[in-house]
């Protein structure tokens, strides 16, 4: 039902499209494309038919009379009745208004017909140089990620060779932060050692022997100290470094991901 509306509206632009442009041209004398231009707007202006409608009556009435001009310039007449099958869809109201309008000036409708054909010969061109451009930006482009792609895989596997290298310093890390903890374990044992030898000194200190281990028990404790000072440093650059290292390995696997 909405197709035979269609064509029911097209018919109408049709019809007001070849009234006018027989107007303006038989009686007002205008040219072609002035009587083209003239209707097109006329007919806008008027509101009763769509812009688009109107726009596609004027170019199948354009095609049709392009056709006519073909026969104007000697086309056989066996031409002639296929181009009025072409056209066996209007009436003969519209046939006749068709060759009036074409008949009206021969030389204007034969250079109409000849700049209609130029401009969508120029578009093609257009379109093509336009392809054609595309094409090489695509092609220039297509160069440049190929090679990339190149680069990429090149680094992709020096990343992996980095990888397994990492992978090998990081297993050093965990060997050297269980020789910090033991270290550590072992300062905890000197310490509980020296706290239990100075309560022992306490409860005897009159003693001279008390005094004796007190005083040796006393230059251990400054190694102790000193040992201590260097663990605690040794910890906090290897804190540092831990964490650095692990943000980082963090962030990577997180990356990694994403592409996946």
């Amino acid at each position: 039902m909405k197709s035979k509306k269609n064509k029911s509206d097209l018919q109408a632009s049709y019809q007001a499209m070849v009234d006018n442009v027989e107007d303006f041209v038989i009686k007002e004398g205008k040219t072609l494309q002035q009587a083209f231009h003239a209707a097109e707007e006329k007919l806008i202006n008027a509101k009763d038919i769509s812009k688009e409608k109107i726009q596609q009556a004027s170019k199948e009435l354009k095609n049709n009379l392009r056709l006519l001009s073909e026969t104007a310039e000697g086309v056989g007449e066996a031409y002639k009745e296929r181009i009025k099958f072409d056209l066996a869809y209007v009436n003969n109201s519209i046939w006749d208004k068709l060759q009036t309008i074409a008949k009206s000036n021969t030389v204007d409708l034969i250079e109409f017909s000849r700049a209609l054909q130029n401009r969508a010969q120029t578009a093609v061109t257009e379109s093509h140089l336009a392809a054609h451009q595309e094409h090489n930006e695509w092609h220039s482009d297509n160069a440049i990620w190929q090679d990339e792609v190149a680069y990429w895989t090149k680094e992709n596997a020096q990343a992996l060779k980095k990888l397994e290298e990492i992978e090998a310093i990081l297993k050093q890390q965990s060997t050297l932060l269980t020789k910090h903890a033991k270290a550590i374990q072992a300062h905890s044992k000197k310490t509980e050692k020296h706290e239990e030898s100075m309560k022992n000194v306490e409860q005897d200190f009159s003693s001279e022997v008390s005094k004796v281990k007190d005083e040796k028990q006393a230059t251990k404790h400054l190694k102790e100290r000193q040992v201590h000072a260097e663990q605690s440093e040794s910890h906090y650059a290897l804190k540092t470094h831990h964490f650095k290292v692990m943000a980082m390995i963090s962030a990577l696997h997180k990356e990694l991901q994403k592409a996946d």
